[in-house]
């Protein structure tokens, strides 16, 4: 019975998010702009993946949202804020050279996406709790990511400074 309704709420979510996609790909095909008159838009993402692979996929997510915006002339602000278990897929290669292939490669994927976007001017932040957490507080990040002390704090720092906050 439960995976049952599961099973159709994430069925329900798949096809509303296939008719949101239609709809914005087709905007777009119009030449419509689904952002009239904004020229500029300040985002926080709070990034919170406990799997390397989708934490993949919220980057790759968040770099589409950057170039859509740019390509609609809406100058972005953004800052993507980590926390929670995704801290663990930030840490520079160097402090674990004997991970597996495949993890390496997701890692490898994970890193191009931190370094085009911050070649983009996106702000990265990681949570210094979570890593003490994980027992990580003494290991190097990726280069171009600052730690802050708390990520929660951050988050509302930046939501009070203007900044939409959107989960992913």
């Amino acid at each position: 019975m439960k995976k049952t309704f599961i099973g159709r709420l994430v069925g329900f979510m798949l096809v509303g998010l296939f008719l949101v996609v239609s709809a914005g790909s087709s905007l777009a095909a119009d030449g419509q702009e689904p952002l009239p008159g904004l020229t500029a838009a300040k985002v926080v993402f709070d990034v919170k993946k406990d799997d390397p692979e989708k934490l993949l996929r919220a980057l790759s997510a968040i770099r589409n949202v950057r170039n859509s915006l740019v390509r609609q002339g809406v100058q972005p602000d953004m800052v993507v804020s980590f926390r929670g278990p995704s801290v663990v897929c930030l840490v520079d290669k160097k402090e674990n050279p004997d991970m597996d292939e495949y993890k390496e490669d997701v890692l490898d994927k994970i890193s191009w996406n931190i370094i085009e976007l911050k070649k983009a001017g996106v702000q990265l932040e990681a949570c210094e709790l979570a890593l003490t957490l994980v027992g990580m507080e003494n290991t190097g990040l990726q280069p171009g990511i600052k730690k802050v002390e708390n990520s929660l704090i951050s988050l509302i720092a930046h939501q009070n400074r203007g900044y939409a906050m959107v989960a992913i």
